[in-house]
């Protein structure tokens, strides 16, 4: 190339032609020249094309490296993003598992509440069918007692006109006989012992005439009751269903947990008589309620303003709903028949 440099001028080939030593020689030496320089085309030619090729290679290879770069630049922040992410993540699951404790600690007491309701609930029940085995029972012996007296009594009168002045001393045991059956009859639990087995073993209120009216009456209004509140909904259903947050959690209601504004009115659903007041721990103060052989319970109340024994009407005011440290007002309604739980929900009208 340096040579070819060096004879490239015209000068130069000019002097090549002329000096040669004859016209065919010359022929030769120009036909050799036309041909170098032909080739040096085609070698130029080749040497821009290959130039340009590595031009355009070179700029290919710079744009790959600065999109290696910019991706490498993305990766980076894209992995800051991810450790962020993580730390976040982290955190999120310190606080859940956190919060999962406090749901299992706060599940725990709920159902430990829920038994020394249950608890309550039955004792209440147990001596309540007790009571009405023993109040009926007396009544019977009162009833027989009378009947008995009755028939003396007749049996006397029928009698009376054949007695004789000699058979007065015999009319006047008569008449102490039915002075004791007299003292009996009025007072029937005399003899009469205050609870027998047979009355704690009973598994049915007894019903009296008016008891049986109560029962049949709250029956027939199945379906029908009025909601213990005024205004609210069901935040949670009776029954056996999964924690809206535990996994693998199951929770058993026995009631309905009714939310409600704060300081609502708890009211009766229909007339019976308080069979309990009672403080409850995690439940607040509990009430309730005897119609014939249903029973309505009410937990979770702040205040209560009746007492026991005393009888109410349907939609009455018992007390106020309790809000606990969330912010959250609710009642919880239960249904029992005797010892059976019912669902409430069967049993309250539609809103």
């Amino acid at each position: 190339m340096y040579a070819a440099s060096k004879t490239s001028s015209g000068f130069n080939q000019l002097m090549f032609l002329f000096a040669s030593d004859s016209f065919n020689q010359f022929v030769l030496r120009l036909r050799y020249v036309r041909q170098y320089t032909e080739e040096r085309q085609k070698q130029a030619l080749r040497i821009l094309g290959a130039q340009q090729q590595l031009s355009h290679q070179l700029d290919g290879l710079t744009q790959q490296r600065q999109r290696q770069k910019s991706l490498l630049t993305n990766q980076l922040v894209e992995n800051r993003n991810l450790l962020g992410l993580k730390t976040e993540q982290d955190e999120v699951v310190q606080q859940l598992s956190q919060q999962e404790q406090g749901l299992r600690q706060e599940l725990a007491e709920r159902q430990q509440a829920v038994a020394r309701l249950d608890d309550l609930i039955a004792q209440r029940v147990r001596e309540e069918i007790a009571r009405a085995a023993h109040a009926a029972r007396l009544a019977a012996v009162a009833a027989r007692r009378r009947a008995a007296h009755t028939a003396a009594t007749r049996r006397r009168g029928a009698s009376g006109a054949a007695v004789t002045h000699a058979d007065e001393p015999a009319a006047a045991t008569g008449q102490e006989l039915t002075t004791k059956e007299d003292d009996s009859s009025a007072n029937p639990e005399s003899d009469a012992p205050e609870e027998t087995v047979a009355d704690r073993r009973a598994s049915r209120v007894a019903l009296t005439p008016e008891t049986s009216v109560l029962s049949s009456n709250f029956a027939g209004n199945r379906g029908r009751l009025p909601w213990p509140v005024a205004r609210g909904f069901l935040a949670q259903h009776f029954g056996r269903h999964p924690h809206p947050v535990l996994k693998h959690v199951t929770v058993d209601n026995r009631g309905v947990d009714i939310q409600t504004n704060e300081g609502e009115a708890v009211r009766s659903v229909f007339a019976g008589r308080v069979l309990t007041v009672a403080q409850v721990p995690g439940m607040n103060t509990i009430v309730m309620i005897q119609h014939g052989e249903y029973f309505t319970v009410y937990a979770k109340l702040r205040s209560v303003n009746v007492h026991e024994g005393e009888q109410v009407d349907a939609r009455q005011a018992i007390g106020t709903a309790a809000t606990d440290a969330d912010g959250t007002t609710q009642v919880q309604f239960q249904v029992w028949r005797n010892s059976a739980n019912l669902n409430p929900e069967s049993w309250l009208g539609r809103k």
